[in-house]
């Protein structure tokens, strides 16, 4: 996140999310939206982007799946608690541009998705990771568990 003082910058977060947000969370990142409000986003670059891991299925179903399977249990949790997080690493593009350009952001996130998996506790809770290449003046975004990763190299 440049501010124009030449000083790379990286901000990290953990975004919590319901149930009842999931969905949308899921259509944002994987890009299943028919349209977006913001202006930046360039659906033609969707083929651009980087998947770490592929969802095998809806964000809702792989949780209901893990909840079946033992994985992980809700019980005591209500029904509007924060269920979800998105790990969300973001940076600035000349970071990436000034270290090596693309090679050098692609190897950063992979590093960062190694990271994820070490904070959530295991791959197995991460619903999906992927870099995302569509934004016209991309932030850079890693998320996981409900999981999407920007690329700011055009």
């Amino acid at each position: 996140m440049a501010r124009g003082d030449g000083i790379d910058r990286t901000n990290a977060r953990n975004m919590r999310l319901t149930a009842a947000k999931i969905g949308n969370t899921q259509q944002h990142n994987e890009r299943e939206k028919d349209s977006y409000v913001n202006q930046d986003i360039v659906p033609e670059r969707t083929s651009l982007n980087v998947h770490f891991k592929v969802p095998s299925a809806g964000y809702q179903e792989m949780f209901s799946q893990m909840e079946a399977d033992g994985v992980i249990s809700t019980r005591g949790i209500k029904a509007d608690a924060f269920r979800y997080g998105e790990l969300v690493f973001d940076v600035n593009s000349a970071y990436f541009y000034n270290h090596g350009g693309y090679d050098f952001a692609k190897q950063f996130y992979t590093d960062a998705y190694k990271s994820a998996i070490k904070i959530v506790g295991g791959e197995q809770y991460i619903l999906s990771a992927l870099i995302i290449n569509f934004i016209r003046t991309p932030p850079t975004f890693i998320r996981t568990c409900a999981d999407e990763c920007g690329n700011p190299i055009p």
